[in-house]
């Protein structure tokens, strides 16, 4: 990757935790969904169970704020440390007159400040505007990519395509082993008059797929020398 092509988009602080929240919930729905059934434990109508989810996304949040203050993740924001408005009250937290230019977040002041509402604020210091690299952002929680499985009842069918089929087939045909590797010019010419979706195949992917079903020790050249008794008449 070059830095023409690096990804530059910054995420503010409620777009990371909703992308975490998003791959976490995912990944833990798909292992319950794995997980072998458990019995529903009894409640009563006005004390249900908790949604899982809502755990869930608590702790993808708790994720989110370990690897900020660990240094895992780098964020920046917009910090103060002017409190005209004492200790406010509410959600305000007093603070003002915030800088119009983002700082680097220590990890430091992740540890010492409280996370609130997108607000990093401490006893003498806030910073406000909290934003992040996305790419950064993904590296660690990439999108959530669901385990395809093959329906119940079939075989997963493995991956091939009409070159490999063809090689297979000449394989089967010319009875090509590890003792037996056949003739190259021999191959060369049947793949020729094959098609590939209905087009005719090139003298260029004819020699190359003869040379793939051969083995390398094959393709030096030259019969194999066999010993055997010398016939020569001598004297």
């Amino acid at each position: 990757m070059s830095l023409q092509s690096l990804d530059r988009t910054q995420w503010s602080y409620a777009e990371a935790l909703a992308h975490v929240e998003t791959v976490t919930v995912a990944r833990r729905t798909a292992e319950a969904a794995k997980a072998p059934p458990k019995p529903e434990p009894a409640y009563q109508h006005w004390n249900r169970p908790q949604d899982p989810t809502i755990a869930w996304k608590a702790e993808a949040e708790n994720e989110l704020l370990v690897a900020l203050r660990d240094g895992d993740l780098i964020a920046q924001g917009r910090y103060t440390e002017d409190r005209p408005n004492g200790w406010g009250y509410g959600a305000s937290s007093g603070f003002d007159l915030h800088s119009g230019y983002h700082t680097s977040i220590r990890p430091e002041q992740w540890r010492e400040g409280q996370c609130h509402l997108g607000r990093l604020t401490a006893r003498d210091w806030e910073f406000i505007d909290i934003r992040m690299p996305r790419f950064l952002v993904k590296a660690i929680w990439p999108d959530y990519v669901p385990e395809v499985r093959p329906a119940a009842g079939t075989e997963a069918v493995p991956y091939t395509t009409p070159y490999l089929d063809l090689m297979q087939a000449a394989i089967a045909k010319f009875g090509i082993t590890a003792k037996d590797q056949g003739k190259k010019d021999c191959l060369v010419d049947w793949f020729l008059e094959q098609e590939i979706e209905g087009e005719p195949v090139s003298n260029k992917l004819a020699d190359a797929m003869a040379t793939l079903i051969r083995l390398p020790s094959a393709q030096r050249g030259g019969a194999k020398r066999v010993l055997g008794p010398d016939l020569r008449q001598t004297g």
